[in-house]
């Protein structure tokens, strides 16, 4: 018959999914036009953003640590905010959370993420052409 009792083998799922991972979309900046960062007073830049978080290379920073981090947008926005190193992976970037955004920073991250998210379409559509 076309229906049969489910067994534990047919049960079983094929892949996995990760424990951990960021609950916002991220994008990665373009070379021409970085998202720049102070961290202390260490200058950096992002290697990729979300919403709710950050990454970059790791300077000597401690896991679990926060720090005071100024955000610049290619904008030329800046913001003053906090940052709190999550993890530090085996390629030694810091995955971090973003602390202290007021609406008007986040909806500027937003637009952002938004704007990278076309130029990025806007790429692959010229590549594929």
């Amino acid at each position: 018959m076309f229906w049969k009792k489910k067994t534990k083998e047919s049960s079983t799922k094929l892949f996995k999914n990760p424990t951990i991972t960021r609950g916002a979309f991220r994008v990665y900046p373009s070379k021409e036009k970085p998202i720049l960062l102070k961290i202390g007073i260490t200058p950096l830049s992002a290697l990729d953003i979300s919403a709710s978080g950050v990454s970059f290379s790791n300077k000597d920073f401690k896991l679990g640590e926060k720090y005071s981090m100024e955000l610049t947008l290619p904008n030329d926005e800046i913001m003053k905010l906090e940052t709190e190193i999550l993890k530090i992976d085996e390629k030694n970037i810091c995955r971090c959370k973003i602390i202290g955004l007021n609406p008007d920073q986040e909806d500027a991250i937003h637009f952002y993420i938004l704007a990278r998210q076309k130029e990025e379409l806007a790429e692959k559509q010229q590549k594929y052409r």
